[in-house]
């Protein structure tokens, strides 16, 4: 496999997740907001849900364009200040080299040495993707050194213990059987297990807590697998490894975790009478005493908090009422607006999107490399005009490429003309859309009289077929 393939498609993938967690930091902000906002007014429930829009943002790769999209409205594009680390005329001879491998391998090793430019891009992908596997191996090896840990502890066999339990899944209707096992290492009780999931409860803890406390402690941990949290919480974590290079992400599944808790209080809250309420606070802070400092373990769902998240749900809990666990209008809306300005795509309004035209007659192809390339064949000397109004950001002799003329228009696009016979145009003009800028040709490394096209957007290499709408390339 082609290593300036290898490094161009790293390059596009660092450079999407770099400006999707740009924008998700966004969307963290306004969560954050409207959180602040309305305390008071959204029930516990939406404080958690909300966040789901984060996961969406982070872990789905395409959305929708829309004119209303919030990140039409930012002063300057994100791919502004990615777009400064490698200028666009390096951007576009590094894509065109790497998307002609049958070209490369003519070139000898001595040539294509000398050619290389240092990319600002790749050096952050590179240390980007050894992020990525740095944090994945140790996230797997603290996982597996706790499960190997895990392995041997002992199930429940106390039969007033499993009747609480029990009791407790049969009042939240859940038939699945889930194990009660106690642990030498856990500092508080943990739900563990995504297909098999399990519930480890600290060795001491049986002995120091009441049937009431373990009925509470039962509740909750149920809470969190009724509500799937640990699927929820193994996403996050694994998107956390794509983003471990913004803090802000972090902060907002720190957040999300603490949400998380407040839900699944306020979902065990729901199957106790009003009196038991109180005593479900007091559970708290006694396992607060017992256990002040949790141990937080990636791809799992504990009870115990800080102090100050403690804080947090006991004046919940003092305010509770059975509400708080379902949905308003008011919190419905939010998170419909806040999908609607957030998860769509910049897009230019109507009337203003780039124009493209064939920048040469002639029998179109697909370069059988890469669809992103246009192969126009026709006679020497063909005219060659310009795809779209722009200005030549270079015009000159290449080894490979030949002459080669590469434009750059509005919109983020560039456009690039190889193998050319003759060049009509220098480095730093203006051109007009249709003007003679060179003269098909055969130069460089070509096996006949062609023109090799591309467009960029944003430093990426598309599909010029989608832009220009006069043109049927064959495969």
């Amino acid at each position: 496999m082609d290593w300036q393939w290898l490094t161009l498609t790293l390059n596009q993938t660092f450079t999407w997740t770099l400006y999707n967690s740009i924008e998700a930091s966004i969307l963290v902000i306004l969560i954050l907001l409207c959180q602040q906002l309305g305390k008071k007014h959204f029930p516990i429930r939406w404080h958690h849900a909300v966040w789901f829009l984060l996961l969406w943002k982070l872990a789905v790769p395409w959305s929708i364009d829309s004119t209303i999209s919030l990140y039409n409205w930012l002063p300057t594009s994100a791919w502004a200040s990615i777009q400064e680390a490698h200028p666009p005329t390096e951007r576009i001879i590094l894509a065109s080299e790497a998307l002609h491998p049958h070209e490369s391998a003519l070139q000898p090793d001595g040539s294509l040495a000398n050619e290389a430019s240092f990319s600002w891009i790749s050096l952050l992908s590179l240390i980007w993707i050894g992020g990525v596997f740095t944090f994945a191996i140790t996230m797997t090896l603290s996982t597996y050194r706790l499960l190997s840990q895990l392995k041997n502890d002992v199930f429940v066999q106390d039969e007033a213990i499993l009747r609480v339990f029990s009791q407790c899944q049969k009042q939240m209707g859940i038939t699945k059987s889930i194990p009660l096992r106690v642990s030498h290492q856990l500092t508080s009780p943990a739900l563990m297990g995504i297909w098999r999931t399990q519930i480890w409860l600290p060795e001491n803890l049986l002995d120091k807590l009441n049937e009431h406390e373990l009925r509470h402690i039962f509740l909750h941990e149920l809470a969190h697998w009724k509500r799937r949290d640990i699927p929820v919480n193994s996403i996050m974590s694994v998107l956390l490894i794509l983003n471990w290079f913004n803090p802000l992400l972090w902060y907002a599944a720190s957040r999300m975790r603490q949400d998380q808790e407040m839900a699944c209080d306020a979902l065990a809250l729901t199957y106790l009478q009003e009196s038991e309420v109180p005593r479900y606070g007091y559970t708290m802070i006694k396992m607060l005493e017992l256990y002040a400092r949790p141990k937080q373990i990636h791809f799992t769902v504990g009870f115990s908090s800080s102090k100050k998240q403690v804080k947090r749900r006991i004046e919940m809990i003092r305010h509770f009422q059975k509400r708080a666990y379902t949905w308003t209008l008011s919190g419905i809306v939010v998170v419909m607006a806040l999908g609607v300005f957030t998860l769509t795509d910049a897009k230019k309004a109507l009337g203003n999107e780039q124009a493209f035209v064939v920048p040469a007659e002639g029998e179109s192809r697909r370069d059988f490399t890469d669809p992103t390339i246009l192969s126009i064949i026709n006679k020497l000397n063909t005219p060659v005009k310009a795809a779209a109004a722009g200005k030549v950001l270079k015009a000159e002799y290449n080894i490979k490429m030949g002459n080669q003329v590469i434009l750059e228009h509005e919109g983020g696009y560039q456009t690039v003309y190889s193998h050319l016979e003759k060049l009509e145009v220098t480095a730093g003009a203006t051109v007009t859309q249709g003007q003679l800028i060179g003269l098909l040709g055969s130069t460089g490394r070509s096996t006949g009289p062609h023109l090799a096209f591309q467009v960029l957007e944003n430093g990426i290499p598309v599909d010029p077929t989608k832009l220009l709408a006069d043109i049927e390339a064959k495969e």
